[in-house]
């Protein structure tokens, strides 16, 4: 009965996701100010929208997130404060553009007003920052939502950029991680409340060794802590996967205030 219900509610997602695309297509206005543009334009932003995105060309090697090193020829996470005297079970995290008023736009657009095509421009973005990266994984993943919020939102906005993104860099996306427990909205939540919230909220959905020995790449929206996406990879690495790499589309300095 259980499998019946979870292919019906797989069969309605699909139809969902079809119907949101047919009623919000490719965009030929900017994805955040709506000024109308040409459709070669990047990302789908008009110009003045994209030279207010700050690419994040330096940042952590371990988090990802910006800092300004003060060596050139040593870049470690002790120039980090935020990885210094921390532990990640995710060897590397990378996100392609820091969290401003203007760029957390995207985000909100995207997940709360049904955008769904901007997964596709998201894609892109991300696919540029791993091949200025030269990461390599042979699966990605992403990070689920628990079932009673994606009833709610009527899609994951994480699992539509990871198949996006798997498209353009042909690789396969898999849906492998459960949210076994539904959390609280985790932007309310400090650093300590996070860890303790997300423990054991997550579970691997079968045991077979098709991860066992490979490199993972998780896809998520915004790096706010890492708590969600350090969860994740502690499941993964306890099973067996050798690397774990995270890429975000956004993440904040050390003492950005992010609201998911």
């Amino acid at each position: 009965m259980k499998n019946i219900e979870n292919k019906n509610y797989n069969i309605f997602s699909q139809v969902m996701n079809i119907l949101l695309d047919f009623i919000y297509p490719d965009n030929i206005s900017c994805i955040l100010c709506d000024k109308p543009i040409k459709k070669t334009n990047t990302y789908s932003l008009c110009k003045e929208c994209f030279n207010e995105m700050r690419f994040i060309l330096d940042g952590c090697i371990k988090c990802g997130k910006p800092i300004i090193y003060h060596s050139l020829e040593k870049q470690d996470i002790c120039g980090c404060s935020y990885c210094f005297n921390k532990s990640f079970y995710f060897d590397k995290a990378i996100s392609c553009i820091e969290y401003t008023d203007i760029s957390k736009k995207i985000i909100f657009k995207f997940k709360y007003k049904n955008s769904t095509y901007i997964s596709r421009y998201i894609a892109s973005i991300m696919k540029e920052k791993l091949e200025l990266e030269n990461l390599k994984f042979e699966y990605i993943l992403f990070v689920p939502l628990h079932k009673k919020r994606l009833r709610k939102r009527g899609f994951n906005q994480t699992q539509k950029i990871a198949k996006d993104l798997s498209k353009l860099i042909n690789t396969p996306v898999l849906d492998k991680i459960e949210r076994k427990i539904y959390t609280k909205k985790l932007f309310k939540l400090s650093k300590e409340q996070r860890y303790k919230e997300l423990k054991n909220t997550f579970i691997l959905k079968d045991k077979e060794q098709e991860l066992k020995n490979k490199n993972i790449l998780i896809v998520d929206d915004i790096l706010t802590t890492g708590s969600t996406v350090n969860e994740i990879s502690k499941i993964l690495k306890l099973n067996g996967v050798n690397k774990v790499f995270v890429i975000t589309l956004l993440t904040g300095h050390n003492d950005c205030y992010v609201v998911e």
